[in-house]
């Protein structure tokens, strides 16, 4: 009995060994911790060399009508005869006779302005005669000046005067009874139809001149300057949205700029655009091409490379982001022609689309533009050559 005590301690010793053994063995190993690479964000750009470049500034305008103008009907009278074969759009010359309107009561009216201008003229006789009468009879230093007449003189006078002013306006009534162009024009709308009671005041016509048309071009100040370098000899051309083109000229530019968009209005002109097929019409979205002349150490990017503050991200030789100024030469409808203020003749490799997140000195991964037609050509060539195989 004496041994059983101790040896149970000594067993019960042995078995905590064996565990803390066993579980030393089961204890994981620490593991070294991986090193992850840093993944570089990918970024689409453009390798651009600078060069010698005939350089275009492309703005949007809209065309307006030159002199519009519409024609009213200076009294109320039926229609008497209407040029049928006159439409809008038809070109008119000056005084062709577009319509009459019936002269019946402005005929009355003017034969009535004449009695009474007749009359006028006879009543300044009588008085004239009067006076000559109560001079002889009277003493001028005494008498009044109604006595001599003189008021009655000058009353005469007066009818006299508004009644060939009656006149003058019934006669001017009936010559505006026939309808004329004011001026070499184009029709632009027709009112009126045949036999129709017209209204004094009533639109007939409205018209526009036919030599020229104008197209208001809103510059804003990033192109102002360019642009007015330009209107020196300039050489501008207009072109409609379906590719037809016409030359075009300086009309005037204004002096003020709009306060609100901070823009500046250049009016150009289009010379016979009424005439010259394709027709050029009022209302019209149109592009003007202005030719900014020759320019050294300029490259073409996408519109969506320039930042909205007008810089260009490009990167150096470590494929880290910078960012450099630029002067903007001209624009496109699809790219700028811009120049590097700092080391213009330089080849750099420009962020197509850059991210306001951006950092300068940020490095990236560059990924290099490719034509999309030129894959698509590669593709078909390699889909040719894979049916030339599997006839053989």
């Amino acid at each position: 009995m004496k041994f059983k005590k101790p040896l149970s301690v000594l067993v019960g010793c042995a078995a905590i060994f064996i565990a803390l053994v066993v579980v030393d063995e089961l204890e994981p190993e620490a593991t070294q911790p991986v090193k992850k690479e840093a993944v570089l964000a990918p970024v689409s750009v453009l390798e651009v060399t600078p060069s010698q470049h005939q350089s275009t500034l492309t703005v949007l305008g809209v065309t307006v009508a030159r002199w519009p103008v519409q024609l009213k009907a200076s009294s109320s009278a039926q229609l008497k005869w209407l040029d049928e074969s006159v439409e809008p759009g038809n070109l008119v010359n000056k005084g062709d006779v577009l319509a009459r309107l019936d002269t019946s009561a402005v005929d009355a009216n003017l034969a009535q302005a004449l009695s009474s201008l007749k009359q006028a003229e006879l009543e300044l006789k009588q008085a004239k005669h009067e006076q000559t009468v109560a001079l002889k009879m009277l003493n001028p230093k005494t008498s009044s000046s109604f006595a001599r007449r003189e008021p009655q003189l000058l009353a005469a006078k007066a009818n006299l005067k508004q009644a060939k002013q009656a006149y003058l306006s019934a006669q001017k009534l009936l010559e505006e009874s026939v309808i004329t162009a004011p001026f070499d024009a184009v029709i632009m709308k027709r009112h009126i139809s045949p036999r129709e009671w017209i209204e004094a005041g009533q639109v007939t016509f409205e018209l526009a001149a036919s030599d020229s048309i104008d197209i208001e071009l809103p510059i804003s100040e990033m192109h102002w300057q360019q642009v007015q370098a330009a209107l020196t000899e300039p050489s501008i051309t207009v072109v409609s949205r379906s590719g037809d083109q016409w030359p075009a000229k300086v009309r005037y530019v204004s002096p003020q700029v709009d306060s609100v968009t901070r823009q500046r209005q250049v009016v150009l002109s289009v010379e016979a655009p009424y005439q010259s097929k394709p027709r050029l019409f009022p209302n019209q979205q149109v592009q003007a091409v202005v030719n900014l002349g020759l320019k050294d150490n300029v490259v073409s990017v996408p519109l969506s490379a320039m930042t909205r503050d007008g810089y260009v991200w490009t990167l150096d030789v470590g494929n880290r982001l910078r960012k450099e100024s630029v002067t903007l030469i001209g624009q496109g409808s699809q790219e700028l022609d811009i120049r590097f203020n700092d080391q213009s003749d330089k080849t750099r490799r420009v962020v197509q689309y850059p991210l306001s997140s951006m950092l300068i000195g940020k490095q990236v991964e560059p990924n290099f533009y490719q034509d999309d037609s030129s894959e698509s050509m590669i593709a078909s060539q390699s889909d040719d050559e894979q049916i030339e195989e599997a006839n053989q």
